[in-house]
């Protein structure tokens, strides 16, 4: 296996956790759960994310390109600084339970926009069949 397919797996793992993570702390913010506020909750989601942006940014280099060279790639930045505002609105800033709420659907929403364009190389990802 070669070192780009390891930062592959790498990255396609963490982003399954990461992704997992946001479910079940939705989830917890919806049922009031207080293991939402424990440290675990708070620190391991950092931890995952950057183990996910370094095995992107591996990658990136191993291919030798800007990230901004690839227009899907520049469109799954532009989802995830999206999704990162909404899970921000989702987790923290929301002042109701149902703006809270709102912010995490559309933030996962948001995700799955991401996952298309990653796996169809196309900026549009499944907005494609809209545009033609």
């Amino acid at each position: 296996m070669t070192l780009f397919e390891w930062l592959k797996l790498l990255h396609v793992g963490s982003v399954v956790l990461s992704v997992s993570g946001f479910i079940l702390r939705g989830y917890w913010m919806m049922t009031d759960n207080p293991l939402l506020r424990r440290r675990p909750a708070k620190v391991l989601p950092h931890i995952v994310d950057t183990v996910l942006l370094g095995s992107a940014i591996g990658m990136l280099v191993l291919w030798r390109v800007s990230p901004f060279q690839m227009g899907w790639i520049s469109a799954k930045i532009a989802g995830l600084l999206v999704y990162i505002a909404l899970g921000m609105a989702a987790l923290r800033y929301g002042k109701t339970r149902r703006q809270r709420v709102i912010a995490w659907l559309l933030a996962l929403c948001t995700v799955a926009y991401i996952v298309t364009v990653a796996y169809s190389k196309d900026p549009l990802g499944f907005f494609r069949p809209l545009v033609g």
